[in-house]
């Protein structure tokens, strides 16, 4: 897969596959034990692409209930006493700014906005759009996750593949 992201762009505005779109994400126990993987279905965005790559757009939104980890009791503390899905129930995501293979924007998480930097891992152009995989590092009190002090360690590693379409 390529990762110059100013190769064969077709400028345009696309919109992310959700059914070909995934958001993983590794948390650990507060002393570094018991890795937790879990998936967050990604529900809709866009990209927009230009010829000037200061100029571009990436805005997404996933399902807070949608937390999965295999762990039914699990799931339910993470979507209820740590999303609380019920009442905040999407994370979004909108960029601020793309440099070379860095995109810098807003996690708006339980309402708390942080900033956030995805280092984009690889990119590739597909028949009518594009496939890349990005991650990140976010600080989940930061973004207003505070419940689980003492269980959960703050950081917590996010992996996106993303599919974008044109629109």
């Amino acid at each position: 897969m390529n990762t110059d992201l100013s190769t064969q762009i077709r400028p345009g505005t696309y919109t992310i596959d959700s059914t070909r779109s995934t958001c993983s994400l590794v948390a650990t126990h507060a002393f570094g034990i018991m890795p937790v993987k879990a998936t967050v279905a990604i529900t809709g965005g866009t990209v927009t692409l230009t010829t000037d790559p200061a100029r571009y757009t990436a805005s997404a939104t996933l399902a807070a209930a949608s937390f999965s980890s295999g762990s039914r009791l699990r799931d339910g503390d993470v979507t209820g006493r740590f999303l609380n899905a019920k009442h905040y129930p999407q994370i979004a995501f909108r960029s601020t700014g793309f440099n070379g293979r860095r995109i810098t924007g807003v996690l708006s998480v339980r309402g708390t906005d942080s900033p956030v930097t995805l280092d984009i891992t690889s990119w590739a152009a597909t028949g009518n759009g594009y496939r890349a995989s990005a991650t990140t590092e976010i600080d989940r009190i930061a973004a207003g996750v505070k419940a689980g002090r003492g269980m959960v360690a703050r950081k917590v590693r996010l992996t996106l593949e993303v599919v974008v379409n044109a629109s």
